[in-house]
């Protein structure tokens, strides 16, 4: 998908790495609404964009409630008759914890914004795009969703929930044309991402993010993991699972320790 002339909608655009990708769409070109709660925030970014030459708008959108969610995609859709592609990056890791030290309602709280979040959202474009006979739904995994970590248990398994739920999307929407891409990013450095004292090579920049991102909707990528230390772990969960889960264990449970002692 080329994105110059696009109408796109980014839930989480307020910081991190929503807002850096929703910032790189428009440089190319893109319609881009950035859409969270903070709408403030999401009004001073529209508008810096816009005195840039962009085209950007601002929408309050909670992806816990339905009703907010529906307001703000028909609000699009009457701002500009169509959607053609919405990218679901609303949500974060939250802090590391083993799960039985955790909230009862921890597990709840993060399918509620990562699964049934990005179900919202997909729910609410979705008829829309379908009647356009085109559009791209891009839903947000992460390394922990194929091999899950110690310490982030409840976050694992709502990554691991969002791959199977697009698969089984695209296979329905595949003759439809409706697309659903899985994007993965990397350990990031964002208020969200140091919150996860990890382990590793490298923390990457949300703008290099986001041009991994705008690279897969161009390659027309169904599944991309950014980062190659990541898709090397995957490549030794196809070989040895057990030796991917012992690597992210000790990865999981040091990071937890670290956090612990902040």
């Amino acid at each position: 998908m080329e994105p110059k002339g696009k109408v796109i909608i980014v839930t989480g655009a307020s910081s991190g790495i929503g807002l850096a990708s929703a910032r790189a769409l428009a440089r190319a070109g893109a319609r881009v609404v950035l859409a969270a709660r903070s709408i403030d925030v999401l009004q001073t970014e529209a508008e810096r964009l816009a005195q840039a030459g962009h085209t950007a708008a601002a929408e309050e959108m909670d992806v816990a409630c339905d009703i907010s969610v529906g307001t703000a995609v028909g609000r699009v859709l009457q701002r500009f008759g169509r959607i053609d592609c919405v990218i679901n990056f609303a949500g974060n890791g939250g802090r590391l914890a083993l799960w039985h030290e955790t909230a009862p309602d921890h597990t709840r709280a993060m399918f509620d914004i990562h699964v049934f979040g990005a179900e919202r959202v997909a729910r609410a474009v979705l008829p829309t795009m379908l009647a356009q006979r085109s559009g791209t739904i891009v839903n947000i995994a992460s390394t922990v969703g194929w091999v899950a970590m110690p310490s982030a248990a409840a976050y694992s398994a709502a990554k691991a929930a969002i791959l199977s739920l697009s698969e089984a999307l695209r296979g329905e929407l595949a003759d439809r044309g409706v697309e659903i891409v899985v994007f993965a990013p990397p350990h990031t450095n964002t208020g969200s991402g140091r919150q996860w004292p990890l382990e590793g090579p490298r923390i990457f920049a949300p703008e290099w993010v986001a041009d991994e991102l705008l690279r897969t909707l161009r390659r027309g990528r169904h599944r991309f993991l950014a980062g190659g230390s990541n898709r090397l772990l995957l490549a030794i969960h196809r070989i040895s699972p057990r030796y991917a889960a012992a690597i992210m264990r000790r990865i999981g449970l040091r990071a937890v320790m670290k956090a612990a002692a902040v």
